[in-house]
């Protein structure tokens, strides 16, 4: 197994192992979120394919802590109830993290924010964070 291919399973697996990320989400849920933020891991480790192992652990150190701290800021937003009176102040956290995710700009991400559209149960909630933000950053 050459480096690359070791550091995305390393990644993709320190997320699944990690039951707390994902510790209020019925099964169903947690699948949609962890498709997702696999897909993220993936990402992230791909992006290190030209570098060493401590530049790599260096260079994904800041996207992958992102990677769990939105996977709780969903967690908590779902655990909650998916209440509207606060989804904008729960979704400008979840892009925080996306835009260092996908190493994009906050502000424009947040200003596309009005346009996001709440869902009434939890994995469309998650389906359409996913889809807003990679529509809106490009990857």
């Amino acid at each position: 197994m050459d480096d690359l291919s070791r550091r995305v399973r390393q990644v993709t697996e320190s997320l699944l192992e990690n039951e707390s990320l994902t510790a209020d989400l019925d099964d169903q849920t947690a699948k949609v979120l962890l498709d997702w933020v696999t897909g993220c891991a993936g990402m992230v480790a791909q992006s290190t394919a030209a570098l060493d192992d401590q530049a790599a652990e260096e260079a994904m150190s800041p996207r992958l802590r992102a990677i769990r701290r939105l996977m709780r800021q969903v967690n908590g937003w779902v655990a909650a109830g998916l209440p509207a009176e606060d989804a904008q102040e729960r979704l400008a956290k979840v892009l925080e993290q996306a835009a260092i995710i996908y190493e994009q700009d906050y502000i424009t991400l947040s200003r596309l924010a009005s346009g996001f559209d709440l869902a009434d149960n939890p994995q469309q909630l998650i389906s359409n964070l996913r889809a807003f933000i990679e529509k809106n950053l490009n990857p």
